[in-house]
């Protein structure tokens, strides 16, 4: 295996290149290969990669990133990737890694150098020189941490050259160095061993009058910049080049006239900014953090990025940071535009660009050297001293601006375009975002002309531009394109503009006027990808077409791998690509999304309503696999569904990793099936496995937006005819609202369940949940009479699951006058549990028992019943579905005179169920919550714990209401 750091990271396993995709790959690499062979800390390899806003998963993020790199190293088992205590380790031998033959490399030269062996010198400075593949891990932020090696590696470079120059020199061959070092006294004006090179190869080739300018300039510089003089190398081989000019003859004695004053030649001093946008508003922190960059004290030219998307004002940004510097920079101001994205017309070449500036600075055109480097080297000679503004508006990209930049301090520059442009040795890099809703209110209403007499109709239109600036996104770009179209219409309404903008289809032609476009804009970034050659560029390009036709909320890598079916480190490089041209943010760590404009652009890149159906088709074939994995983490027993593919398990996921995917994806999937309820070819029983399969995950996480998931998949049974999947779908929307303690809508919906439940299973669970939701409203007669059919029905089928619930539900309805009965029917669905392996069944069943012993004041007995029900089972979901049991332990230590760590308890119950959105597990543990605080002596906080709690319920029925009234009655 071979690793290349000396230029942009690289990777060879001796056949071929072995590509390591996206940026925190290549970051993840880079760093261990700068510590090559030395453990590396996780804080470290963390900071690295996120900096200091890392996310609470980075831990876990990095371990991925790890098994992610292991696989493009073909190192599955880890013998070159180790794992240490404190971190990671990777293995490489000295031969494996470029920098390390590069620094051997110079360690030799070095030695015959000061030997004085020629031969070898030149031998080993071009075994060093030949590895130099260009800036040292050029296509990586200084996050990596390489900022001091690469440092040392350049100026290890430079000493090779001058050991390579001064060899040839020594061996009479100067011709063929003069250009070489032509470009290095322009790219390093104040090294003196170049010039003092440069001069003695000029002059031996005998063009003394270049090299005595070549002296001139090095001396100006020094005593201007630094106040010394040349050094002794300089001043020997200036002394050799006048002793070779011939003596002047001699004259005779005359009064001396007196010399004339010399007259410096004036240089121009451009200013060529063009005038601000009328219209600015907001991004003063932005304008202050770019104006600190570019005033920085630095020993290096201060150089700013400004990135985003087409259309969020970086170009308007630039001008006006740059109008407001115009003091600053007293010796000018110029600004070139790069053409980076310009409708029709190619990006600006390096030559092109250097000889605009060039003839800005009052260059002759004569003057200016045919070839790019030698037009560079002369930027950096004429702005070298200066106090200049450079604005290089819309660059393509890294290359094209890095021979633009001036090469000594004084001068700055501030570069837009759509990409970060990482690579640049900046000073600052800004990412531009979208506009806040009252800045995109100002820009609208500033653009639109409204005058103040307009002020009133302005003020009953507020709500208007607010959905209006929502609309346009909040991207200056449109919001100038909406204000123009009400400036040209001064009748026309804000909502008679809304109205037109709020159909997707028609969007981004209502955002087209004169030459301002959006789709333009966008899609000029989308051909360049297109017509790119590399495939990255175009996995991105096809990346963005997948995006628009499957159409949800973000994406990850894995999903577009299984659309586009690509590997998924093709993804994820294909997203990284799309991130840096500004087509899609990432919001969250491996979570991409595009701005709304962007999705209505995406859109419109398939139109072929086939090729978007097999787009959907695959994102719900993913998401199906995807959602079973997830439940067998949380519910071991989960059964394969016979609608899904053959599912691979033989990567499973932990309950963490289980929970922490279905809440990143559970939103996707909401609005997976919201399209599939309105896609005419999608039907009850493709969709209702995918909810059916997810039901461990939202019996743990109990999210009442499941509701919405139900009620579709409702509505396609209705369509379909499907009696089956109809009941399910009454039955989770029941759930859901007993969740949220509305029982009689709950009952209400149950109701319509049972004369459609046909199967014997469906009737008797129909039953039970009617018995408990009956119980629950204290309609005691009827209840009894549902549960008790049900458990008739269950062991007349010998359906021991179904008699295990029930037996519950009967125990919890006769606990209040009779406990010991309860406790029977507890027993026996405990027992059941514990034969068939029924986890839930034995969880409840224990939390009952508790709950029974509290009814005849036994707290001691109901503690250790709790603590069995809390006890690990086979089933996640038993753990965490059923969170009563955890209230009981608090509730029986208060009854014990155990206070302080039932108050314990209970804080950290509320933290745990925080994220479950059950309101009646929370009321309920509130409600003990509220007593342990009236026993600890604080009623006032008791109180205001009830009456909080009391008013999330809003018009619920569930007895709980009932008993927080009557606690707060009672004072």
């Amino acid at each position: 295996m071979r690793f290349g750091l000396l230029g942009t990271l690289t990777v060879h396993d001796g056949t071929a290149e072995r590509p390591i995709r996206g940026p925190k790959a290549r970051t993840l690499l880079a760093v261990l290969l700068l510590n090559a062979d030395r453990p590396v800390s996780l804080d470290r390899l963390v900071d690295a990669l996120w900096g200091e806003r890392a996310p609470a998963t980075a831990e876990a993020s990095l371990r991925n990133l790890v098994a992610r790199l292991r696989r493009s190293l073909a190192d599955e088992d880890g013998t070159r990737l180790r794992a240490t205590p404190a971190g990671y380790r990777l293995v490489v031998a000295d031969e494996e890694l470029d920098t390390r033959r590069f620094e051997a490399a110079v360690r030799r030269a070095h030695a015959a150098h000061e030997a004085g062996d020629l031969p070898a010198v030149l031998a080993e400075t071009a075994t060093a020189l030949d590895l130099w593949r260009g800036e040292p891990l050029a296509d990586l932020p200084e996050a990596a941490g390489n900022g001091a090696a690469c440092e040392q590696w350049r100026e290890s470079r430079l000493q090779a050259l001058e050991w390579r120059f001064d060899a040839e020199l020594r061996l009479g061959r100067p011709h063929a160095l003069i250009p070489g070092l032509t470009r290095l006294v322009g790219e390093h004006p104040l090294r003196e061993a170049f010039h003092a090179q440069l001069i003695r190869a000029l002059r031996a080739t005998g063009d003394r009058a270049r090299a005595l300018a070549v002296h001139q300039r090095l001396r100006t510089a020094l005593v201007e910049e630094l106040g010394v003089e040349p050094g002794p190398a300089v001043r020997e081989a200036h002394r050799l080049l006048l002793a070779e000019q011939p003596e002047p003859e001699p004259e005779l004695p005359s009064e001396p006239e007196p010399e004339p004053e010399p007259v410096a030649a004036e240089r121009p001093r451009p200013a060529q900014l063009p005038s601000p946008a009328a219209h600015f508003v907001g991004r003063q922190e932005q304008l202050e953090a770019l104006r600190r960059a570019l005033l920085a004290d630095s020993d290096r030219t201060a150089v700013a990025v400004v990135s985003g998307m087409a259309g969020v004002g970086k170009s308007a940004l630039a001008v006006r940071c740059a109008d407001g510097l115009r003091a600053e920079f007293p010796d000018g101001q110029l600004f070139l535009n790069l053409r980076g994205a310009t409708p029709g017309l190619a990006p600006l070449t390096a030559h092109a660009a250097l000889t605009a500036l060039l003839l800005g600075l009052g260059t002759a055109p004569g003057a200016i050297p045919e070839d790019a480097g030698g037009a560079a080297a002369l930027l950096r000679t004429a702005l070298a001293g200066t106090r200049t503004l450079l604005v290089l508006d819309d660059a393509a990209d890294p290359a094209q601006v890095r021979p633009l930049l001036p090469a000594t301090p004084g001068c700055a520059v501030l570069v837009t375009g759509r990409t970060p442009m990482h690579t640049l040795d900046h000073t600052l890099h800004l990412r531009l975002d979208a506009l806040s809703e009252r800045d995109s209110i100002a820009l609208v209403e500033r653009t639109a002309g409204r005058s103040t007499a307009d002020r009133s109709v302005i003020a009953i239109e507020q709500a208007d531009l607010a959905r209006l600036v929502r609309l346009c996104g909040r991207l200056p770009l449109a919001l100038r394109i909406a204000g123009a179209r009400l400036a040209a219409r001064r009748t026309l309404p804000v909502r008679g503009l809304v109205g037109r903008l709020e159909e997707p289809a028609d969007r981004l032609d209502e955002l087209e006027l004169d030459d301002l476009s959006i789709r333009q804009s966008l899609a000029l970034t989308h051909d360049s990808l297109r017509a790119s050659t590399r495939r990255p560029d175009l996995r991105a390009a096809d990346a963005l077409a997948a995006i628009g036709a499957i159409d949800l909320p973000d994406y990850s890598a894995p999903l577009l791998s299984a659309v586009l079916r690509i590997t998924p480190a093709q993804a994820g490089a294909a997203l990284d690509r799309l991130v840096e041209v500004a087509l899609l943010d990432e919001p969250r760590p491996d979570r991409y999304a595009p701005h709304d404009l962007v999705r209505d652009y995406a859109r419109e890149l398939v139109p072929d309503p086939a090729e978007r159906t097999g787009h959907v088709r695959a994102a719900l074939e993913w998401y199906r696999c995807l959602s079973f994995r997830i439940s067998l983490a949380l519910d071991p027993g989960t059964q394969q569904d016979d609608h899904l593919p053959p599912v691979d398990t033989s990567e499973p996921l932990d309950k963490d990793e289980a929970l922490a995917v279905g809440d990143a994806e559970f939103t996707n999937l909401l609005a997976l099936v919201e399209q599939l309820a309105d896609a005419p070819w999608a039907t009850a029983a493709e969709v209702s496995p995918l909810v059916r399969v997810l039901l461990p995950y939202m019996q743990v996480r109990q999210r009442t937006e499941s509701f919405r998931m139900y009620e579709l998949v409702h509505r396609l049974a209705l369509r379909d005819g499907n009696r089956t999947t109809r009941v399910f779908a009454l039955n989770g929307m029941a759930h859901v609202h007993y969740l949220s303690g509305r029982n009689l809508l709950a009952l209400e919906l149950i109701d319509q369940c049972l004369p459609l439940a046909d199967e014997p299973r469906l009737q008797r669970r129909m039953l039970s949940n009617r018995g408990l939701l009956l119980a629950d409203l204290g309609r005691t007669e009827e209840a009894t009479s549902c549960l008790e059919e049900a458990l008739a029905q269950a062991v007349r089928n010998g359906d021991e699951h179904s008699e295990a619930m029930t037996l519950s539900a009967l125990g919890n309805l006769v606990e209040a006058e009779d406990p010991h009965r309860a406790l029977a029917h507890h027993r026996r669905s405990v027992e059941i549990g514990q034969r068939r392996g029924i986890g839930y069944a034995v969880a409840v069943g224990f939390t009952n028992m508790g709950f029974a012993h509290l009814r005849l004041d036994d707290p001691a007995e109901a503690l250790r019943h709790f603590v069995l029900a809390t006890e690990d089972h086979s089933s996640a979901v038993a753990r965490d579905a059923h969170p009563e049991g955890w209230r009981g332990r608090a509730e029986a230590l208060r009854r014990l005179g155990r206070p302080k760590e039932a108050l314990a308890l209970v804080h950290d119950l509320l933290t745990w169920t925080s994220s479950r959105r059950n309101n009646v597990s929370t009321g309920m543990i509130e409600h003990t919550h509220g007593l342990i605080l009236r026993d600890l002596g604080r009623p006032a906080e008791a109180r205001a714990v009830w009456e909080s709690t009391l008013s999330r319920f809003g018009g619920a029925d569930h007895k709980v209401v009932a008993e927080l009234r009557e606690l707060l009655a009672a004072g």
